[in-house]
């Protein structure tokens, strides 16, 4: 059986890493361009996973997950609940990642929550254009989301303070409004990078294209960004689908060359 949370602490930061489904055995080769393509040894467990945090007091959640049940579930093995949720920081819109916010019956998995997107994703996504785009399955669904989400949204436009100690970092390329959130500690910061890396190849080679960005070479550019940022701040990172629980580190080699190390960093 699959291990569902792993729960971890950085310095004053205490965290669970929350596995929402099974893994996927994936091969690399699919995220990778034909310049990039690997011989053998590309298959991989791809996780999907999203993040508690007690930070500063504040019970926050990194996205929610792909339905209303598992992530509550195991907020309640560490003895939270869904209504002591005070912010969920939302990294895009995928349904990995934001079908866990509503209830069946359409109200909010966490009602006391504010639930933090970046202006550019929210735009777009509550755009009608966007919303009529969508195929009959999910079309109900984000127009149910917007709708009930349109009374508890705090908007970041830029790099911006979301509250004390938590950074929102647009991270642009894997899909309209992509963000990373950054969070300060008694020691190097904690970096939650959302789907910036698929795998830790990613990482280690931030100008290798994802093809299955909606924008890749801005995922390129992002990425390129985002490393320089986390190896030069000895960040510890945060990822939700780099194999479980997806925490590392990165080590500046050379010139767009990182070394990513998983990290063990228990309770």
């Amino acid at each position: 059986m699959e291990e569902q949370i792993r729960r971890f602490r950085h310095y004053d930061i205490e965290g669970v890493v929350i596995r929402i489904m099974d893994d996927e055995i994936l091969s690399l080769n699919e995220f990778l361009g034909e310049e990039h393509q690997l011989d053998d040894g590309d298959e991989y467990e791809f996780a999907y996973t999203c993040c508690y945090l007690k930070h500063r007091g504040r019970h926050i959640l990194i996205d929610a997950g792909f339905d209303p049940d598992t992530t509550p579930g195991a907020l309640e093995s560490i003895d939270v609940s869904p209504e002591d949720i005070e912010l969920v920081l939302l990294t895009h819109a995928d349904r990995d990642h934001v079908a866990g916010l509503l209830m069946p019956d359409g109200s909010l998995t966490y009602p006391n929550a504010q639930h933090v997107i970046g202006k550019e994703l929210w735009d777009n996504l509550s755009n009608p254009a966007t919303l009529e785009a969508l195929d009959s399955e999910r079309r109900p669904f984000y127009r149910k989301l917007v709708r009930v989400l349109n009374d508890s949204i705090q908007l970041c436009d830029g790099e911006s303070d979301v509250a004390d100690g938590i950074r929102f970092i647009p991270s642009a390329g894997h899909r309209i409004g992509h963000a990373v959130y950054d969070f300060a500690s008694e020691g190097e910061p904690l970096l939650h990078t959302g789907d910036s890396f698929f795998h830790p190849i990613f990482a280690e080679h931030p100008d290798w294209t994802n093809i299955t960005d909606s924008i890749p070479e801005d995922g390129v550019k992002s990425r390129k960004l985002l490393v320089a940022r986390a190896a030069k701040s000895n960040a510890t990172i945060l990822s939700t689908h780099i194999p479980f629980p997806g925490i590392g580190q990165l080590k500046k080699i050379d010139d767009l060359l990182y070394q990513w190390t998983p990290v063990e960093i228990e309770d």
